[in-house]
Protein backbone atom coordinates (compact mmCIF):
# COMPACT_ATOMS: atom_id res chain seq x y z
CA UNK A 1 0.00 0.00 0.00
CA UNK A 2 2.73 2.25 0.78
CA UNK A 3 4.86 1.07 -2.05
CA UNK A 4 2.07 1.62 -4.14
CA UNK A 5 1.22 5.41 -2.98
CA UNK A 6 4.60 5.64 -2.82
CA UNK A 7 4.98 5.34 -6.97
CA UNK A 8 2.03 7.26 -7.76
CA UNK A 9 3.90 10.08 -6.33
CA UNK A 10 7.08 9.53 -7.99
CA UNK A 11 4.46 9.17 -11.03
CA UNK A 12 3.02 12.45 -10.38
CA UNK A 13 6.49 14.59 -9.92
CA UNK A 14 7.97 12.91 -13.22
CA UNK A 15 4.58 14.18 -15.07
CA UNK A 16 4.66 17.65 -13.47
CA UNK A 17 8.73 18.04 -14.85
CA UNK A 18 7.71 17.19 -18.18
CA UNK A 19 4.82 18.97 -18.43
CA UNK A 20 6.99 22.10 -16.77
CA UNK A 21 9.87 20.64 -19.24
CA UNK A 22 7.57 21.15 -22.23
CA UNK A 23 5.81 24.31 -21.54
CA UNK A 24 9.92 25.87 -20.76
CA UNK A 25 10.94 24.37 -24.38
CA UNK A 26 7.19 25.88 -25.93
CA UNK A 27 8.29 28.98 -24.36
CA UNK A 28 12.10 28.88 -25.54
CA UNK A 29 10.80 27.78 -28.89
CA UNK A 30 8.07 30.87 -29.05
CA UNK A 31 11.02 33.17 -27.89
CA UNK A 32 13.54 32.22 -30.27
CA UNK A 33 10.91 32.34 -33.08
CA UNK A 34 10.10 35.92 -32.40
CA UNK A 35 13.69 36.49 -31.88
CA UNK A 36 14.89 35.45 -35.27
CA UNK A 37 11.79 37.08 -36.99
CA UNK A 38 12.65 40.11 -35.44
CA UNK A 39 16.05 39.09 -36.99
CA UNK A 40 14.57 39.26 -39.99
CA UNK A 41 12.85 41.96 -40.07
CA UNK A 42 15.70 44.06 -38.89
CA UNK A 43 17.85 42.53 -41.78
CA UNK A 44 15.85 43.33 -44.51
CA UNK A 45 15.44 46.76 -42.86
CA UNK A 46 18.98 47.21 -42.84
CA UNK A 47 19.43 45.43 -46.42
CA UNK A 48 17.09 48.31 -47.89
CA UNK A 49 19.05 50.59 -46.00
CA UNK A 50 22.34 49.49 -47.69
CA UNK A 51 20.35 49.46 -51.05
CA UNK A 52 19.30 52.77 -50.34
CA UNK A 53 22.92 54.07 -49.10
CA UNK A 54 24.32 52.24 -52.13
CA UNK A 55 22.07 54.32 -54.79
CA UNK A 56 22.42 57.35 -53.04
CA UNK A 57 26.28 56.84 -53.32
CA UNK A 58 26.02 56.35 -56.76
CA UNK A 59 23.87 59.19 -57.14
CA UNK A 60 26.61 61.69 -55.59
CA UNK A 61 29.19 59.82 -57.94
CA UNK A 62 27.50 60.66 -60.96
CA UNK A 63 26.49 64.18 -59.47
CA UNK A 64 30.16 64.42 -58.91
CA UNK A 65 31.58 63.00 -62.56
CA UNK A 66 29.07 65.67 -63.51
CA UNK A 67 30.40 68.79 -61.66
CA UNK A 68 34.21 67.90 -62.74
CA UNK A 69 32.55 67.88 -66.48
CA UNK A 70 30.74 70.98 -65.52
CA UNK A 71 33.76 72.74 -64.43
CA UNK A 72 35.74 71.17 -67.26
CA UNK A 73 33.21 72.81 -69.62
CA UNK A 74 33.15 75.78 -67.57
CA UNK A 75 36.63 76.24 -68.39
CA UNK A 76 36.35 76.26 -71.92
CA UNK A 77 33.58 78.38 -72.37
CA UNK A 78 35.83 80.61 -70.45
CA UNK A 79 38.36 80.16 -73.57
CA UNK A 80 35.94 80.08 -76.29
CA UNK A 81 36.15 83.74 -77.78
CA UNK A 82 39.90 83.78 -77.39
CA UNK A 83 39.82 79.84 -78.90
CA UNK A 84 37.65 81.14 -81.79
CA UNK A 85 39.85 84.35 -82.30
CA UNK A 86 43.02 82.14 -82.26
CA UNK A 87 41.43 79.75 -85.25
CA UNK A 88 40.04 82.72 -87.22
CA UNK A 89 43.07 84.17 -87.96
CA UNK A 90 44.75 81.16 -89.58
CA UNK A 91 41.69 80.69 -91.13
CA UNK A 92 40.93 84.62 -92.55
CA UNK A 93 44.69 84.59 -94.31
CA UNK A 94 43.92 81.41 -95.73
CA UNK A 95 40.60 82.68 -97.21
CA UNK A 96 42.61 85.54 -98.47
CA UNK A 97 45.70 83.37 -100.09
CA UNK A 98 42.51 81.46 -101.81
CA UNK A 99 41.75 84.59 -103.18
CA UNK A 100 45.19 85.62 -104.50
CA UNK A 101 45.78 82.21 -106.06
CA UNK A 102 42.41 82.28 -107.73
CA UNK A 103 43.57 85.42 -109.63
CA UNK A 104 46.80 83.59 -110.03
CA UNK A 105 45.21 80.37 -111.74
CA UNK A 106 43.58 83.55 -113.92
CA UNK A 107 46.57 84.93 -115.03
CA UNK A 108 48.33 81.11 -115.73
CA UNK A 109 45.39 80.39 -117.45
CA UNK A 110 45.53 82.85 -120.35
CA UNK A 111 49.03 82.20 -120.43
CA UNK A 112 49.11 78.72 -121.25
CA UNK A 113 45.99 79.54 -123.26
CA UNK A 114 48.50 81.79 -125.52
CA UNK A 115 51.65 79.51 -125.50
CA UNK A 116 49.13 77.12 -126.98
CA UNK A 117 48.09 79.66 -129.81
CA UNK A 118 51.36 80.37 -130.39
CA UNK A 119 52.71 76.74 -130.32
CA UNK A 120 50.07 75.77 -132.92
CA UNK A 121 50.83 78.69 -135.26
CA UNK A 122 54.95 77.96 -134.71
CA UNK A 123 53.78 74.55 -136.15
CA UNK A 124 51.87 75.70 -139.23
CA UNK A 125 54.62 78.25 -140.11
CA UNK A 126 57.06 75.69 -140.24
CA UNK A 127 55.25 73.40 -142.16
CA UNK A 128 54.53 75.95 -144.96
CA UNK A 129 57.14 76.48 -147.85
CA UNK A 130 55.47 80.29 -148.38
CA UNK A 131 55.33 81.24 -144.58
CA UNK A 132 56.36 84.79 -144.88
CA UNK A 133 52.33 86.01 -143.98
CA UNK A 134 52.44 83.46 -141.26
CA UNK A 135 55.28 84.39 -139.90
CA UNK A 136 54.66 87.72 -139.32
CA UNK A 137 51.73 86.76 -137.40
CA UNK A 138 53.29 84.16 -135.77
CA UNK A 139 55.99 87.07 -134.51
CA UNK A 140 53.33 89.37 -133.60
CA UNK A 141 51.51 86.80 -131.60
CA UNK A 142 54.93 85.70 -129.74
CA UNK A 143 55.53 89.16 -128.91
CA UNK A 144 52.16 89.18 -127.49
CA UNK A 145 52.56 86.28 -125.34
CA UNK A 146 56.20 87.80 -124.31
CA UNK A 147 54.49 91.11 -123.03
CA UNK A 148 51.81 89.74 -121.22
CA UNK A 149 54.55 87.54 -119.51
CA UNK A 150 55.86 90.01 -117.98
CA UNK A 151 52.90 92.26 -117.83
CA UNK A 152 51.80 89.32 -115.13
CA UNK A 153 55.68 89.13 -113.84
CA UNK A 154 55.43 85.50 -114.16
CA UNK A 155 58.68 84.97 -112.05
CA UNK A 156 57.18 87.07 -108.91
CA UNK A 157 54.26 84.97 -109.68
CA UNK A 158 55.50 81.44 -109.49
CA UNK A 159 57.45 82.80 -105.95
CA UNK A 160 54.44 84.13 -104.41
CA UNK A 161 52.73 81.05 -105.27
CA UNK A 162 54.85 79.04 -103.68
CA UNK A 163 54.53 81.59 -100.31
CA UNK A 164 51.27 81.14 -100.60
CA UNK A 165 50.83 77.69 -100.17
CA UNK A 166 53.44 77.30 -97.27
CA UNK A 167 51.60 79.97 -95.36
CA UNK A 168 48.03 78.00 -95.67
CA UNK A 169 49.69 74.66 -94.90
CA UNK A 170 51.21 76.43 -92.01
CA UNK A 171 47.70 77.77 -91.16
CA UNK A 172 45.78 74.95 -91.45
CA UNK A 173 48.30 73.04 -89.50
CA UNK A 174 47.91 75.84 -86.54
CA UNK A 175 43.49 74.89 -86.93
CA UNK A 176 44.54 71.04 -86.85
CA UNK A 177 46.17 71.44 -83.75
CA UNK A 178 44.23 73.96 -81.71
CA UNK A 179 40.67 71.76 -82.36
CA UNK A 180 43.32 68.57 -81.40
CA UNK A 181 44.08 69.67 -78.32
CA UNK A 182 40.68 70.87 -77.41
CA UNK A 183 39.23 67.94 -78.55
CA UNK A 184 41.89 65.92 -76.18
CA UNK A 185 40.82 67.95 -73.21
CA UNK A 186 36.76 68.04 -73.73
CA UNK A 187 36.13 64.31 -73.73
CA UNK A 188 34.91 63.02 -71.10
CA UNK A 189 38.15 61.22 -68.88
CA UNK A 190 37.87 57.22 -69.79
CA UNK A 191 38.19 55.17 -67.01
CA UNK A 192 41.45 53.60 -68.51
CA UNK A 193 45.20 55.25 -67.60
CA UNK A 194 48.02 55.51 -70.39
CA UNK A 195 51.93 56.43 -69.86
CA UNK A 196 51.58 60.18 -71.03
CA UNK A 197 54.43 62.94 -71.43
CA UNK A 198 53.50 65.54 -68.69
CA UNK A 199 55.44 67.93 -70.26
CA UNK A 200 53.53 67.30 -73.42
CA UNK A 201 50.25 67.61 -71.54
CA UNK A 202 51.31 71.05 -70.18
CA UNK A 203 52.42 72.27 -73.64
CA UNK A 204 48.57 71.49 -75.11
CA UNK A 205 47.08 72.76 -72.10
CA UNK A 206 49.21 76.10 -72.38
CA UNK A 207 48.14 76.07 -76.30
CA UNK A 208 44.28 75.65 -75.61
CA UNK A 209 44.62 78.65 -72.88
CA UNK A 210 47.00 80.57 -75.21
CA UNK A 211 44.44 83.25 -76.18
CA UNK A 212 43.74 83.70 -72.42
CA UNK A 213 47.25 83.75 -71.28
CA UNK A 214 49.46 85.45 -73.93
CA UNK A 215 47.26 89.11 -73.21
CA UNK A 216 47.97 88.55 -69.61
CA UNK A 217 51.33 87.09 -69.18
CA UNK A 218 54.90 86.01 -70.76
CA UNK A 219 55.38 82.27 -70.15
CA UNK A 220 58.30 80.83 -68.72
CA UNK A 221 59.31 77.45 -69.74
CA UNK A 222 61.71 75.39 -67.22
CA UNK A 223 60.57 72.42 -68.16
CA UNK A 224 63.15 69.24 -67.48
CA UNK A 225 63.05 65.60 -69.26
CA UNK A 226 61.07 63.39 -67.34
CA UNK A 227 59.68 59.84 -67.67
CA UNK A 228 55.78 58.89 -68.86
CA UNK A 229 53.44 59.19 -66.00
CA UNK A 230 50.79 56.15 -66.33
CA UNK A 231 47.49 58.42 -66.06
CA UNK A 232 44.30 60.00 -67.48
CA UNK A 233 45.60 62.69 -69.41
CA UNK A 234 41.93 64.27 -69.82
CA UNK A 235 41.54 64.76 -66.00
CA UNK A 236 45.54 65.89 -65.94
CA UNK A 237 44.98 68.05 -68.90
CA UNK A 238 41.85 69.54 -66.90
CA UNK A 239 44.09 69.94 -63.53
CA UNK A 240 47.08 72.21 -66.08
CA UNK A 241 44.29 74.06 -67.63
CA UNK A 242 42.56 75.24 -64.55
CA UNK A 243 45.68 76.13 -62.82
CA UNK A 244 46.97 78.27 -65.39
CA UNK A 245 43.80 79.91 -66.04
CA UNK A 246 43.60 80.82 -62.21
CA UNK A 247 47.38 82.36 -62.92
CA UNK A 248 46.08 84.67 -65.48
CA UNK A 249 43.47 85.43 -63.33
CA UNK A 250 45.67 86.35 -60.79
CA UNK A 251 47.86 89.12 -62.62
CA UNK A 252 46.84 92.56 -62.78
CA UNK A 253 48.09 94.20 -66.05
CA UNK A 254 51.13 92.03 -67.76
CA UNK A 255 52.93 89.26 -65.12
CA UNK A 256 55.01 86.19 -65.84
CA UNK A 257 53.88 82.64 -65.43
CA UNK A 258 56.55 80.21 -64.62
CA UNK A 259 56.29 76.40 -65.59
CA UNK A 260 58.55 74.15 -64.47
CA UNK A 261 59.12 70.11 -64.15
CA UNK A 262 61.58 67.44 -62.57
CA UNK A 263 61.96 64.18 -61.22
CA UNK A 264 62.19 63.12 -57.08
CA UNK A 265 63.06 59.43 -57.10
CA UNK A 266 60.10 57.10 -57.99
CA UNK A 267 57.98 60.81 -58.82
CA UNK A 268 58.09 63.64 -60.74
CA UNK A 269 56.81 67.46 -60.02
CA UNK A 270 55.16 69.78 -62.38
CA UNK A 271 54.79 73.76 -60.44
CA UNK A 272 53.03 76.37 -62.30
CA UNK A 273 53.42 80.04 -60.47
CA UNK A 274 52.50 83.55 -61.58
CA UNK A 275 53.93 86.74 -60.20
CA UNK A 276 49.79 88.31 -59.79
CA UNK A 277 48.43 89.25 -56.27
CA UNK A 278 48.49 85.67 -54.15
CA UNK A 279 46.29 83.93 -52.07
CA UNK A 280 45.42 85.79 -48.78
CA UNK A 281 46.98 84.13 -45.40
CA UNK A 282 43.00 83.52 -44.23
CA UNK A 283 42.09 81.73 -47.64
CA UNK A 284 45.23 79.11 -47.63
CA UNK A 285 43.55 76.65 -45.72
CA UNK A 286 40.29 76.66 -47.74
CA UNK A 287 41.45 77.18 -51.00
CA UNK A 288 40.73 73.68 -52.24
CA UNK A 289 37.68 73.18 -50.40
CA UNK A 290 34.33 72.77 -52.77
CA UNK A 291 32.38 75.99 -53.49
CA UNK A 292 34.73 78.28 -52.27
CA UNK A 293 35.37 80.97 -54.21
CA UNK A 294 36.88 85.06 -53.43
CA UNK A 295 35.13 85.99 -57.00
CA UNK A 296 32.19 87.78 -57.18
CA UNK A 297 28.66 85.97 -57.64
CA UNK A 298 28.38 83.98 -60.99
CA UNK A 299 32.04 84.84 -61.71
CA UNK A 300 33.32 81.26 -60.23
CA UNK A 301 31.81 77.86 -58.89
CA UNK A 302 34.41 77.28 -56.43
CA UNK A 303 35.15 74.00 -58.07
CA UNK A 304 38.45 74.54 -59.63
CA UNK A 305 40.97 73.70 -57.09
CA UNK A 306 38.84 70.97 -55.43
CA UNK A 307 38.62 69.80 -58.63
CA UNK A 308 42.50 69.82 -59.22
CA UNK A 309 43.50 68.47 -55.88
CA UNK A 310 40.61 65.46 -56.10
CA UNK A 311 42.20 64.39 -59.64
CA UNK A 312 45.93 64.30 -58.70
CA UNK A 313 44.57 62.49 -55.40
CA UNK A 314 43.20 59.75 -57.18
CA UNK A 315 46.34 59.57 -59.31
CA UNK A 316 48.13 58.97 -55.87
CA UNK A 317 49.66 62.43 -56.17
CA UNK A 318 49.54 65.47 -53.96
CA UNK A 319 49.73 69.58 -54.64
CA UNK A 320 50.85 71.85 -52.47
CA UNK A 321 50.97 75.48 -52.41
CA UNK A 322 53.57 78.63 -52.05
CA UNK A 323 51.84 82.16 -51.62
CA UNK A 324 53.39 85.53 -50.64
CA UNK A 325 50.03 87.97 -50.89
CA UNK A 326 51.11 90.81 -53.54
CA UNK A 327 53.55 88.93 -55.06
CA UNK A 328 52.23 85.78 -56.24
CA UNK A 329 51.32 82.11 -56.06
CA UNK A 330 52.68 78.57 -56.95
CA UNK A 331 51.29 75.17 -57.20
CA UNK A 332 53.26 72.15 -57.04
CA UNK A 333 52.04 69.18 -58.28
CA UNK A 334 53.90 65.40 -57.76
CA UNK A 335 53.07 62.62 -59.63
CA UNK A 336 54.03 58.53 -58.83
CA UNK A 337 55.72 57.47 -62.10
CA UNK A 338 53.84 54.46 -61.35
CA UNK A 339 50.48 55.74 -62.30
CA UNK A 340 47.14 55.61 -60.54
CA UNK A 341 47.04 53.88 -57.09
CA UNK A 342 43.41 53.92 -57.20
Amino acid sequence: MVNSRALENKLQREIAARNYAEQLLEDKSRELYTTNRELLLRNQKVAEQSSHLQKKVLELEETRQQLVQSEKMAVIGQLTAGVAHEINNPVAFIASNLDTLRDYLTDLAELISRQEICLKALSVTSSNTDFSNDRSSTEILVENLRLFRAGIDLDYLLSDIDKLVSESIEGTGRVKQIVADLSDFSYLDAPQASAEDINSLLRKSVNIASSELKYKADIEWNLTEIPPVVCQAGRIGQVFLNLLVNAANAIEGHGLISLSSGQAGDWVWIEIADNGCGIAVDNLANIFDPFFTTKEIGKGTGLGLHVVKTAIETHGGEIAVRSTEGYGAGFKIVLPIAGVSR
